[in-house]
């Protein structure tokens, strides 16, 4: 009797052990799949495919970490994506000099082209448009890197303005704009890179006036906001859509491609002045109404003594 108890036993607890190993790798697996999964995606997504997700699947932890590992490769995805698109478009940037140069340079070559002043002047605006288009390029590379270096000084931003508008005044009557200038002139001074600013307005000042139509108006003011000076430039252009405002400060991003390429503009400029207001410590935004027009305010921070 007790030997057959003994063999019950023995083979009930065989059975319980073959039963508890088949469950735990049953649940093993179930655990380890998502493991396994994420291990092979990542792999691949290292060999370059970066079209790989995995399934949000398994306990909370592997749950997050998938979510995690798919805005990773979401990310790396679409940088490579705007990396392509950048190198397209630099590629045409500088193919439409070089080829125009390559162009009255062949033909003066073969005699068809006389080298006057008319033909060294169309030479010298293609050199022109291309040491911009590096200049630019080698601007927003220091600035994303955080390598820019700035010459800051007390300045008058007022005085700033008024500069850079008159500069612009002369592209504003030609095209029939108004052009004005409104900025108390109890502003205070603040420390900045003078030819960085400017730049910033500068780039500013061009987009508006491209995009105003004759009859149209531009205007710059300047208030002080709290422990910021904020600078806005509006126009009465077009305006721009919902969908393209929140790429207007990607590179080489045109709101319209043909318009920029026909009058020499990279799409670099609103991203360039993006860079140089946050270098010194401030933020841009812009808003539009279709029909009406934009406004691109950037803010620029007081020293604490000015306060």
């Amino acid at each position: 009797m007790a030997a057959a108890v003994n063999k019950s036993l023995l083979w009930t607890g065989l059975i319980a052990s073959i039963g508890g190993i088949l469950v735990l790798s049953l649940v093993s697996r179930r655990i380890l799949a998502p493991v396994h999964s994420l291990s092979g995606a990542a792999q691949r997504l290292g060999q370059g495919d970066l079209a790989q997700r995995v399934p949000s699947s398994g306990p909370a932890e592997l749950r997050k970490l998938s979510d995690t590992f798919n805005t990773m490769a979401e990310n790396l995805e679409t940088a490579e994506q705007q990396r392509r698109s950048l190198t397209a478009d630099l590629a045409h940037e500088l193919r439409t000099p070089l080829s125009n140069i390559q162009g009255y340079l062949d033909a003066v070559h073969d005699g068809l082209l006389e080298p006057d002043e008319a033909t060294i002047n169309t030479l010298r605006q293609q050199a022109a448009h291309l040491v911009a288009l590096v200049e630019d390029l080698r601007l927003l590379a220091l600035a994303e890197a955080g390598s820019l270096a700035l010459n800051l000084q007390r300045e008058s931003l007022r005085d700033l303005l008024q500069e850079s508008v008159e500069a612009f005044r002369p592209r504003a009557d030609a095209g029939g704009i108004s052009l004005t200038l409104s900025a108390p002139g109890e502003l205070p001074s603040l420390e900045v890179d003078r030819t960085r600013i400017s730049q910033v307005v500068g780039n500013l000042l061009e987009n508006a006036i491209v995009n105003t139509p004759e009859g149209g108006e531009v205007r710059v003011s300047a208030a002080r906001e709290g422990e910021y000076i904020a600078v806005s430039i509006a126009d009465t252009g077009a305006g721009i859509a919902p969908e393209d405002l929140e790429r207007i400060f990607d590179r080489m991003y045109r709101v319209d491609p043909s318009r920029a390429r026909a009058t020499g503009g990279a799409g670099l400029g609103l991203t360039i002045a993006r860079h140089l207001v946050q270098v010194h410590g401030g933020a841009i935004t812009v808003s539009s109404i279709v029909g009406q027009g934009s406004a691109f305010t950037f803010t620029l921070p007081l020293n604490r003594g000015d306060c």
